[in-house]
């Protein structure tokens, strides 16, 4: 349960959605000093949380770590020909995602330029979705492989 917890994507979107949040605030002064110092303060438990966990995990299942210092993301963990198919599957969909996302992002920025965050929308809507995609392809092909 806890390497679900830690491997999920969610963890990346909620730590992108955070650090979308610092840096708008450091960038366009959208909230107080405290705010930034409180959320500072969030993303510093947060990632020690996280690291805490890794490190707890690898010390209950050492025949299982997970690599903190060389941090490979665990979809691209390809133990047998299933997998990097699954992998490949995957990864050709977010590509086919990012072909036609990201000069859609660039005239979404053009266009609503007056709007001075929208930079920082934009790269967290194409991260959360790269996220959700290559999520959903992974999970659709590994849970049909596991009810077979």
């Amino acid at each position: 349960m806890l390497e679900k917890v830690i491997r999920s994507p969610l963890i990346l979107i909620v730590s992108l959605f955070l650090m979308t949040i610092m840096l708008w605030s450091v960038y366009y002064g959208a909230f107080s000093n405290v705010f930034e110092s409180v959320l500072l303060f969030v993303l510093i438990i947060a990632l020690s949380t996280f690291l805490f966990l890794i490190l707890f995990h690898n010390k209950r299942n050492p025949e299982r770590k997970i690599s903190w210092k060389s941090w490979t993301p665990y979809e691209l963990k390809e133990e047998d020909e299933g997998q990097q198919w699954v992998t490949y599957r995957a990864t050709r969909k977010v590509y086919i995602f990012f072909y036609f996302a990201i000069p859609a992002g660039l005239m979404v920025v053009a266009v609503f330029r007056h709007i001075e965050f929208m930079p920082l929308v934009v790269l967290f809507v194409l991260g959360t979705t790269q996220y959700g995609i290559y999520w959903h392809e992974s999970r659709k092909y590994l849970n049909d492989r596991e009810e077979v």
